[in-house]
């Protein structure tokens, strides 16, 4: 593909469609829901539906944020779904892991409903009532930032994380642009508004400081009108940092055992992969465990590997070395962990990464 500079990726997009606003109440939806399907200019982080969920569609924002030095990080979810069976569809969500690599994880409901709004400044959502807030500037500025803000006594949890993008927002097949697809599989969508991030995180926790100034952040989307845990029957997605490299990746199963995937490649500023070409993109796990499909959660692997075809540049490889796990539901579990990467036979480099397994179809064969 073309090499686009992140500076110069925002200058390609259409103007943003100005003052978007919606109350999301506390209480599902009884009928039916239309959501974005194909991108539209401005809206690439945007609200996808414009009610509360019903029993089947969905609409969440993920933010993770990870030290560079040891396996503390934080993962957050603002959700708009019946998949986590709520008395309202309204739900943040949080789970990391401490400096000293003990674990937490709370939840908090938006009893008040959900504002959010997106407008030429950027994003922001107000989940009011749990205690829980974020907000980001416009995605065609470069190094876009956002903030994640808590005052949850519920879940005692006070403070904010920061992220500072570094790489350009992009969809599963192309940068953000309008009209692309945004589909990964039939009723599951994304959007990755940042695919990599400078990251400070300064959070207490009941009563223990969690403060990570020089840390890797993401954020990004995903919204479906069928349920996110019966859409895919396995899935791998992580981020990663190495060198001058940053890369993401999703690789799919679907229920008729077809392989999906979306590659994303930086470096130095520029992307050199966007692509769901079926050569794009191959992500295996490692190690005694390590057949394909998965046979075992990600608590079972001990490694994964990530290759990104670039074509004439070669193989652009991701060996991904688990930590800790941040968040296990024995069948969804999150990981940190550490990376070596680089094109394969030139140099290599080290870093971090961040990255989950989805195997609900272990369940539902």
């Amino acid at each position: 593909m073309a090499k686009l500079r992140y500076g110069a990726v925002v200058g390609l997009l259409s103007s943003m469609t100005l003052g978007s606003t919606v109350h999301v109440p506390p209480t599902f939806l009884n009928g039916s829901i239309s959501m974005e399907k194909f991108s539209v200019a401005g809206n690439l982080d945007g609200f996808k539906m414009t009610t509360a969920a019903n029993k089947t569609s969905f609409d969440f924002w993920y933010f993770d944020a990870m030290s560079t030095s040891d396996d503390a990080a934080i993962n957050i979810v603002f959700f708009n779904t019946d998949n986590l069976k709520n008395p309202s569809p309204l739900a943040v969500q949080i789970s990391g892991t401490f400096p000293n690599d003990t674990q937490f994880s709370g939840q908090t409901l938006a009893s008040d409903g959900a504002d959010i709004r997106n407008d030429e400044h950027g994003v922001s959502g107000d989940w009011s009532g749990a205690g829980a807030s974020f907000r980001g500037t416009n995605l065609e500025d470069a190094n876009a930032e956002y903030e994640i803000t808590f005052d949850a006594p519920s879940i005692g949890l006070e403070g904010t994380v920061k992220l500072q993008s570094r790489a350009p927002a992009h969809y599963p097949c192309d940068l953000n642009a309008p009209g692309v697809n945004q589909n990964l599989l039939p009723n599951l969508f994304w959007a990755d508004a940042v695919p990599d991030a400078d990251a400070g995180i300064d959070l207490v926790t009941n009563g223990t400081s969690f403060n990570t100034i020089n840390g890797i952040g993401y954020h990004d989307k995903n919204w479906g009108h069928a349920s996110v845990i019966t859409s895919p029957k396995y899935w791998d997605w992580g981020h990663a940092r190495s060198g001058p490299y940053s890369v993401v990746w999703y690789d799919l199963v679907d229920y008729n055992n077809t392989e999906h995937v979306s590659a994303y490649a930086v470096r130095d500023g520029e992307a050199i992969q966007v692509s769901c070409a079926d050569t794009a993109l191959q992500v295996r796990q490692c190690g005694n465990n390590g057949t394909y499909p998965p046979a075992a959660g990600l608590a079972e692997a001990k490694s994964l590997t990530a290759q990104f075809d670039l074509g004439a540049e070669g193989v652009l490889v991701a060996n991904v070395t688990k930590g800790l796990i941040v968040h296990n539901d024995v069948v969804y579990a999150r990981a940190v962990g550490s990376v070596n990467g680089g094109i394969k036979g030139k140099e290599s480099f080290e870093g971090r990464a961040f990255f989950e397994e989805f195997v609900y179809g272990l369940l539902f064969e």
